[in-house]
């Protein structure tokens, strides 16, 4: 099982606020966080920094580049890389055109966010992170 400090996480959300909590979030817990603003920004970041990424924790609506296109490139240079898809869409859309490993609804608490990042990186959990079964 991995430790939170040798765990890398690449957030990628074009909204600012929620981009500056979630990375608080995840650093507070001791991750590692790389940010980009959007998925054009990401897939640089993925190519400059040549450690393990273990996440890649993406909105799906962004400019240049939407998330699952973002995902899709991502997976293409780090195989091992799990996704996980923040979106207000319905999961149904999401899962039924793309392969991400988890899914989770916009908006959310904190805590379904951080049990959910738990889950995919050490369950190998794939599916919807729900608020009701997480609390």
């Amino acid at each position: 099982m991995m430790e939170p400090k040798e765990t890398v996480v690449l957030v990628a959300e074009d909204e600012p606020v929620v981009r500056n909590l979630v990375q608080l979030m995840l650093s507070k817990q001791g991750y590692a966080v790389l940010t980009a603003k959007d998925g054009q920004e990401a897939l640089e970041v993925c190519h400059k920094f040549k450690d393990p990424i273990h996440l890649l924790l993406t909105d799906v609506k962004m400019p240049r580049m939407n998330g699952l296109q973002l995902a899709k490139r991502v997976r293409e240079q780090r195989p091992e890389i799990k996704v996980l898809i923040m979106s207000s869409e319905t999961a149904d859309t999401i899962l039924r055109e793309n392969s991400p490993d988890a899914f989770l609804r916009k908006p959310f608490i904190p805590p379904t966010l951080l049990k959910c990042v738990q889950r995919v990186l050490t369950h190998s959990f794939t599916g919807v992170c729900q608020d009701t079964e997480l609390l």
